[in-house]
């Protein structure tokens, strides 16, 4: 279904993109070094579901593109190259970092779930890359929708392990994850995700 070329790819870029700081990154961190590392899992929790509930979209919404036509896939993979390339040049040029949450509130563990849940469904991003980058790693012989799940169950075990990461290192060293070093992250990111996108565009015109 997939070939090792395509699936090696797809499992570097979804880390790359995963571990730069992001919205979803900042209000995990945030937490965790406001409330501890059981709070930051809980937001991630709520963040694993909103990503879940992405994929199935997409794979319902790419099934019913394939049923009427096939030859859209090339197009969905183009777009989908040049919208890597495009998040990279972001990364390149953002100048961003983590913001800190210093609210002192505590909120129930239901409501944090929830609210990761809706932290990463606050980003339009989000849906917009999860639409755009799991479709150029489908195989249009085989059928989208599971192709699509096993991918975006491959980009949640990437966000589960930088994420927890990120929550781990929030509450011991907590200088790390401002300042100049989420900039060079973007841009190291930025430069792993163009490559990518060139490569990708390149094996769609073979």
């Amino acid at each position: 279904m997939f070939d090792l070329a395509s699936l090696t790819t797809f499992i570097i870029a979804a880390f790359v993109v995963v571990i730069v700081p992001g919205i979803t990154v900042s209000a995990i961190v945030s937490t965790a070094l406001a409330r501890g590392f059981k709070a930051g899992m809980l937001i991630e929790l709520g963040a694993q579901i909103g990503r879940l509930s992405m994929v199935v979209l997409v794979a319902v919404a790419l099934e019913a593109v394939t049923v009427a036509v096939t030859a859209s896939f090339f197009w969905i993979k183009l777009v989908g190259a040049v919208y890597l390339a495009w998040i990279g040049w972001g990364y390149l040029s953002s100048r961003s970092s983590i913001t800190l949450d210093k609210s002192r509130t505590e909120p129930t563990a239901w409501r944090q779930v929830v609210s990761g849940f809706f932290v990463l469904w606050s980003n339009p991003k989000a849906f917009l890359f999860f639409g755009a980058f799991l479709p150029q790693f489908v195989n249009p012989n085989y059928p989208a929708w599971p192709q699509v799940v096993i991918l975006g169950v491959i980009e949640m075990g990437a966000a589960l392990i930088t994420d927890t990461a990120y929550i781990i290192i929030a509450s011991r060293a907590r200088h790390l994850l401002t300042g100049k070093l989420a900039q060079y992250v973007n841009k190291a990111a930025g430069v792993i995700l163009i490559g990518a996108a060139v490569w990708l565009a390149l094996q769609h015109q073979a």
